[in-house]
């Protein structure tokens, strides 16, 4: 009965963190899908296309160039707590920090210098070059992975919740706005712009005011010598988790930009239009990795290993099932959707759309897998994993695929690296758990 009990809790605890991103995310969800209909209908196919291009290039560079530090922070910050070593855990903070403020300068450096050469190919003008350029500056707001750890690892998923709402609220009263005013391309990047600004300055300053609070603030020196002397593999480890957790992201960012190069705008926005429909399932695996890694990082650093195979078992079960229901209404809506919420024209998606919840439903059992590996002290697992996965499977079959069949050739290409990502990450993990 204790057994069970104390099961139930550490599910519990996740279940009640992934409630408050859930409820962010369905917000932001029901703001996203009204925004991409007011643009759609004012922009059209073609327009929307190219602004879509634009936005996915400057993603691109973020993901590849920006550190994911918040993966270390809740990993050794759960061994600091644990310890009850303050001074250990403000050393973190400055170590990731760190990196946070030089993945930003080189993402913006990077961003400015290519534009003009993509440009050539997805047929930028002058005038677009430089407005693309501008809108980098963007980059210098997404310094955000530090603060966004510190609020995991302190279970602060309600201010979680409340911080990913507010980039969906500007976008669509600026788009509204700039509907009114019969603005042209360049006023809607301006929107954009404004809106993942603002959510970053907000994530940047919740973060780290529940640094104050924690009190991990006092008598922090400004020293930056040996920071990861207290963290044996932090290094290391914060270079391959970056790496595994950029392919993912840069898998779902390339796919617009290769359609775009290879096939039309029009074309990337029918894509983009279906990937968001497919964003359900995508937010919800984001929310559940979210949730599961904090408790299988503390069950790690108390060695609960009964507890830990437990939760990962209930949790990727739980997720399946929710994939397979999403998947269920996309294939009975999906065009009543695409034709209502954005037009006629966009009925044409109703196929990669399919294909991409298929693709979401692997990505979503896979949630609890990557957090797993990252709790052990494992994160080359999953990066080998998506290396093999993205640059062995996706990348070579997007480049064919996309060529020959369009955006359907891009469905196929994500399906297929999605599934051997979870079959990959599941024969793996089962060992290492045994060992333990």
């Amino acid at each position: 009965m204790k057994q069970l009990l104390a099961d139930s809790i550490f599910l519990n605890k996740v279940m009640r963190n992934a409630t408050w991103l859930l409820g962010g995310r369905v917000t932001t969800g029901l703001t996203s899908l009204i925004y991409l209909s007011v643009v759609t209908h004012h922009l059209g196919v073609t327009g929307f296309g190219m602004l879509i291009l634009i936005q996915t290039y400057i993603q691109v560079i973020v993901d590849l160039t920006t550190f994911q530090s918040s993966q270390a922070v809740i990993r050794y910050g759960a061994l600091c707590l644990e310890r009850k070593n303050q001074a250990a855990l403000q050393q973190l903070l400055k170590f990731t920090s760190l990196l946070d403020l030089v993945g930003v300068l080189v993402g913006l450096a990077i961003a400015i210098t290519i534009a003009p050469y993509l440009g050539l190919y997805i047929g930028w003008d002058q005038a677009m070059v430089t407005q693309v350029q501008w809108c980098s500056l963007v980059i210098l707001f997404t310094s955000t992975a530090t603060p966004k750890g510190l609020l995991q690892l302190y279970n602060r998923f309600d201010l979680l919740a409340f911080q990913i709402t507010i980039p969906t609220f500007i976008s669509l009263l600026g788009a509204i706005i700039a509907v009114i005013l019969n603005a042209p391309l360049w006023g809607y990047l301006l929107v954009w712009f404004i809106a993942q600004a603002s959510g970053g300055l907000i994530l940047f300053f919740v973060g780290w005011r529940e640094a104050r609070k924690q009190g991990l603030l006092k008598k922090i020196d400004g020293s930056l010598m040996d920071l990861h002397q207290n963290h044996p593999g932090l290094l290391k480890f914060s270079m391959v988790s970056n790496f595994d957790s950029s392919l993912p992201t840069v898998m779902r960012q390339a796919s617009p930009l290769v359609v775009g190069i290879f096939a039309t705008p029009t074309a990337a926005g029918l894509f983009q239009v279906s990937y968001e429909l497919s964003t359900p399932l995508k937010d919800l695996a984001q929310i559940l990795t979210q949730s599961i890694y904090p408790e299988l990082a503390r069950l790690e650093s108390q060695e609960k290993w009964h507890l830990f195979k437990v939760l990962l078992l209930k949790s990727t079960a739980i997720a399946i099932s929710i994939g397979v229901i999403i998947f269920i209404i996309s294939l009975c809506l999906g065009r009543i959707i695409l034709k209502y919420a954005f037009g006629e024209a966009f009925i044409a998606a109703y196929g990669i759309l399919i294909l991409l919840v298929s693709a979401e439903i692997f990505t979503i059992g896979n949630c609890a897998l990557e957090p797993a590996f990252y709790a052990i002290g494992k994160p080359s697992f999953p990066f080998k994993v998506n290396a093999i996965a993205i640059l062995g499977v996706y990348l070579p079959l997007l480049l064919v695929l996309t060529k020959f069949f369009g955006i359907v050739g891009t469905g196929i290409a994500t399906l297929s690296s999605t599934a051997l990502i979870l079959i990959l990450n599941s024969l793996l993990i089962w060992p290492q758990l045994r060992r333990r």
